[in-house]
């Protein structure tokens, strides 16, 4: 079962030296997160208004560290770690009872 987050992004932009930030849905397999962990570089970027406009600065970042193999894919989505692993675990089901 996939869990849909909102995954947060730099946008690529080669006209502007400023990072601007994106807003996007990502559907994860809980059974692949191996590490979950705050962000808190985009926190203080969130807090100083610098991330998107109009985001409330309370918002907390999470970054996922996704198994592929033999490497790790890191995302950062939108919520506190502890919101994100409450939703992570909601979705486990127990398949053969």
């Amino acid at each position: 079962m996939l869990v849909k987050l909102t995954e947060i992004c730099q946008r690529n932009t080669l006209t502007s030296s400023k990072q601007e930030y994106t807003l996007r849905d990502v559907f994860i397999n809980p059974e692949h997160v191996v590490m979950i962990r705050e962000d808190a570089h985009l926190g203080r970027l969130n807090e100083n208004n610098s991330l998107l406009p109009g985001m409330n600065g309370d918002h907390k970042f999470t970054k996922l560290t996704i198994n592929r193999g033999q490497t790790g894919t890191e995302i950062v989505v939108v919520g506190a770690p502890q919101l994100v692993e409450q939703k992570l675990q909601q979705n486990k089901q127990l398949i053969r009872g």
